[in-house]
């Protein structure tokens, strides 16, 4: 009995001994391996990229501005606002100017009533001299009138001619004055409606406002100025080395953080030559008019162009790429999880990711996390599942 029990004892201890130890190779291992992540080296397309700073620009900024010196009632908007196109600003009183109208208006046309109604009178009149020189030329003719008869007849018709040229003259000098008047009190109204509405004349912000409710407007002062949101640009400078690879069209994205907007825009213009201070060549994207809303003049932008476009290449994560005395190099592992540096030559940098031209051919298991602890035939611990990049 007891030896029985002495060698459940001693089984038992050795169960022990040999676990601790597995334990402890265990933890050996796990202290002489190095943790990384991983990813499968994939082939794809890329596009290098070059990131500028540029700001949006209004393609078209407009005051609205009256001709008069008036009483403003109501004030619809504030600095800030956006406005569509017709939408009305303020409301002015514009009593007294319409009044001015009518009374122009009616002026004008009873001048015009009274010329038609003098002509026609005086045209008779000088039909009636001149049928009277024409029979007293008759009679002297014929020796039954004299001389001074036929020359006071030709004296009575020039008479009448100048009466009614003098008169008519008088009442077009009258009817163009009410009609200068109304066209003046006309102008005096552009921009305003006939119930004294000034309307946006562009769709836009809202940049200034000199209009106060129960103040006054006056053309010294443009009532308000807006600046257009339908045809927003984003201005930017490039080097030499990239203005050649631009062209008119191309595609290109936008991030406005002021206005919490990304979009892609398009490339409406290149400047030919640099700017004699910044020696920067300018650059003009057109913003979509989908984005444009929210957009003021002067916000900052970051614009990034994509150039140099590469299909079917090996691509790896920017953040594996090293460099070294002897070049740039990646770490690969083996299926035993075994380390190895391969020196890489780079082509296109794009969003993160770098071509590689030599030294990967795709498929290889590729270090992205913990490569900076790694040398050459280090055992690796992967701690992630594998991520194709």
């Amino acid at each position: 009995m007891k030896k029985r029990i002495f060698s459940l004892v001693l089984a038992l201890s050795c169960m022990a001994v040999l676990s601790a130890c597995g334990e402890e190779e265990t933890a050996e291992t796990e202290e002489s391996s190095t943790a990384v992540e991983i990813a499968t080296v994939e082939r794809g397309s890329i596009s290098s990229e070059s990131n500028v700073s540029g700001q949006v620009v209004s393609d078209g900024q407009e005051s609205v501005s009256v001709a008069l010196s008036v009483r403003c009632t109501d004030v619809y908007v504030e600095v800030g606002d956006t406005v569509s196109a017709g939408q009305a600003i303020c409301k002015l009183d514009i009593s007294a100017t319409m009044a001015n109208y009518e009374t122009a208006s009616m002026s004008y046309d009873n001048a015009k009533k009274s010329y038609a109604e003098q002509s026609s009178l005086l045209s008779q009149q000088v039909a009636q001299a001149e049928k009277n020189v024409s029979d007293t030329q008759a009679l002297f003719d014929m020796g039954a009138a004299s001389q001074a008869e036929l020359d006071s007849a030709k004296l009575s018709l020039e008479n009448a001619k100048a009466s009614m040229n003098s008169a008519l003259d008088q009442l077009e000098v009258g009817m163009q004055n009410y009609k200068a008047t109304m066209e003046q009190l006309k102008a005096s109204l552009a921009n305003v409606d006939s119930n004294g509405n000034v309307a946006a004349p562009i769709s836009g912000t809202i940049l200034s406002l000199s209009a106060v409710e129960n103040g006054f407007v006056s053309p010294s002062a443009p009532v308000a100025t807006i600046d257009s949101t339908t045809d927003m640009e984003v201005k930017v400078g490039v080097s030499e080395s990239l203005i050649g690879k631009l062209q008119v069209g191309g595609r290109v994205s936008v991030s406005i953080d002021a206005a919490d907007k990304e979009f892609q825009g398009t490339i409406s213009a290149l400047e030919k030559s640099a700017d004699a201070t910044t020696h920067l060549y300018g650059v003009t994207i057109q913003v979509p008019s989908a984005y444009s809303r929210g957009l003021l003049s002067g916000m900052f932008a970051d614009v990034t162009f994509y150039t140099d476009t590469q299909s079917d290449v090996v691509i790896v994560p920017t953040e594996a790429i090293q460099t070294g005395m002897d070049g740039q190099y990646v770490y690969t592992i083996d299926s035993d999880n075994i380390a190895h540096r391969i020196p890489v030559e780079t082509g296109l940098v794009g969003d993160g990711e770098t071509e590689i031209t030599s030294g990967l051919s795709g498929g290889e298991t590729l270090v992205t996390v913990g490569q900076f602890y790694l040398s050459e035939g280090a055992a690796v611990r992967v701690v992630a599942p594998e991520v194709a990049s």
